[in-house]
């Protein structure tokens, strides 16, 4: 089996990656999300609110780009975090990839883990600079359709070039259905 010229990898990953920007769509993977302790209300060891106001907290802090003023309340629900203890912050990082929904290879046994039936099943192929996004995702928006991730992302290449990340995905709601 001969060698790929040194040369041909990139070539193929370059040209590739210019179908992707041309072809692809949007799709946002949701990361964990960044929290941080309420200042407003007092926290138990499992990091809950108490329902008691923290009255040590005087002034204004400004956190995730949101000013957190002092809101006293008597026992109950806290109005800051309501009941929380915590304040987060959604993060998605937004991607291309190349969609395609329900794949399978015509002729072959379909195999598919227990429980997923009658699930929506897609897959994405995206620049391999995404593969630890894709792979510590929460989950992610597909043409609209929440989907979490099935199995670990793959690498694919050509000789020892990585050209694409492909991961699989299935919709999180049994209700959507998407065809294409």
């Amino acid at each position: 089996m001969g060698m790929l010229p040194p040369n041909l990898g990139k070539e193929i990953k370059k040209m590739y990656s210019q179908i992707m920007n041309e072809t692809g769509e949007a799709v946002c993977l949701h990361m964990t999300p960044n929290s941080t302790d309420c200042p407003n209300c007092l926290s138990g060891p499992q990091g809950k609110s108490l329902g008691i106001y923290d009255s040590s907290f005087v002034v204004p802090v400004e956190i995730y780009g949101d000013t957190i003023t002092p809101q006293s309340f008597t026992r109950g629900r806290c109005p800051v975090c309501y009941g929380k203890g915590v304040l987060e912050q959604d993060v998605e990082k937004r991607i291309t990839a190349i969609v395609r929904w329900n794949p399978t290879n015509d002729g072959d046994m379909e195999q598919t883990q227990a429980g997923i039936e009658g699930l929506n099943i897609v897959s994405i192929k995206s620049s391999k600079c995404y593969y630890d996004n894709i792979r510590d995702c929460v989950k992610a928006s597909i043409s609209g359709i929440d989907c979490r991730l099935l199995n670990p992302p793959v690498l694919r290449h050509i000789g020892r070039t990585d050209i694409v990340v492909v991961a699989f995905f299935t919709s999180i709601d049994p209700g959507h259905s998407s065809n294409g």
